[in-house]
């Protein structure tokens, strides 16, 4: 049967470091099920925000729900939830399969079997010391270790970063498996977010500490599009069409267009010549939705 309500509930949260606001009132929810990209430029809070849902750090104001419960400081939240840090940290003394022990008794959901046939299907040594372990096998640690409670919520900080692309391939295809679950909402943040694109159910662009756009990658993937075309001579550009300035040399342009809308505005206007809508790849595309939350959708 599947759970009701919404998996992360983000209502005006702020928090300041120092004086500096990072986050000045983010406000989003996270229905169950859905696959969200955290999209946002180095220093934009990403991370800041990740530490808050997990109940680590407190809000200066606002409201944080995961899972039907505000959060109450006490850290309790953590057992139900499954986190992937960028960079994973164990004890040095102890072996895998005594990280997974330490594990089990501080997660009453934990899932012997899901925990073996995961650390197999990657390829982890039960017996390989934490001390000296590489960068990917540290990586894989923490996805058996975020992933064996069977959490409703799953969070991913960078969880490909420094990975080699052997290793990086292990950990997509484990969240493949993981999706398997209807009810489980994943919530990724990830400086190539391309990586994830096939995934992703919707992406939320966090820019100058606030949610500036939620979109829905179904849409996304469908419509949005570069455009190209000359100006032509003695045309000036209408003011308000919601295209994002990329190229420009001379009377050749390019456009970045996030809908369908937009491009049919922006060939309506008449302004172009020789007018191209050209798809774009998933780089280019996440790389326009920070380009528009950033500097403006409008040229």
């Amino acid at each position: 049967m599947k759970k009701s309500g919404e998996a992360l509930t983000l209502d005006g949260v702020c928090r300041a470091f120092l004086g500096k606001s990072v986050l000045k009132g983010v406000s989003a929810r996270a229905r169950r099920g859905r696959v969200i990209g955290l999209l946002g430029r180095n220093g934009e809070g990403k991370s800041t925000l990740i530490s808050m849902i997990l109940d680590i750090l407190a809000a200066d104001a606002g409201r944080i729900e995961v899972l039907g419960r505000p959060l109450d400081g006490s850290g309790e939240i953590r057992r139900l939830v499954g986190y992937v840090p960028e960079r994973p940290v164990f004890h040095d003394f102890m072996t895998v399969a005594q990280v997974f022990e330490l594990r089990r008794r501080f997660f009453p959901a934990w899932n012997p079997r899901k925990a073996a046939s995961a650390a197999d299907r990657l390829g982890l040594d039960l017996q390989t010391r934490i001390a000296g372990a590489s960068k990917g096998t540290l990586g894989k640690v923490a996805w058996v270790c975020a992933t064996a409670h069977e959490p409703d919520l799953l969070l991913l900080d960078e969880p490909t970063s420094g990975l080699d692309a052997l290793v990086r391939e292990d950990v997509l295809n484990g969240l493949v498996g993981e999706l398997q679950s209807p009810d489980r909402t994943i919530l990724v943040a990830n400086h190539h977010m391309e990586e994830f694109a096939g995934l992703l159910d919707e992406v939320w662009v966090l820019a100058d500490g606030v949610i500036s756009g939620v979109h829905e990658m179904e849409a996304l993937r469908r419509e949005a599009c570069r455009l190209r075309g000359r100006l032509k001579k003695g045309r000036a550009v209408p003011p308000g069409l919601r295209v994002v300035p990329l190229t420009q040399e001379g009377s050749l342009v390019e456009w970045g267009a996030l809908d369908a809308a937009a491009a049919d505005q922006a060939a309506q206007a008449g302004v172009l010549e020789n007018l191209e809508r050209v798809s774009l790849t998933p780089s280019e595309l996440f790389a326009l939705l920070l380009r528009q939350a950033v500097g403006g959708s409008h040229v």
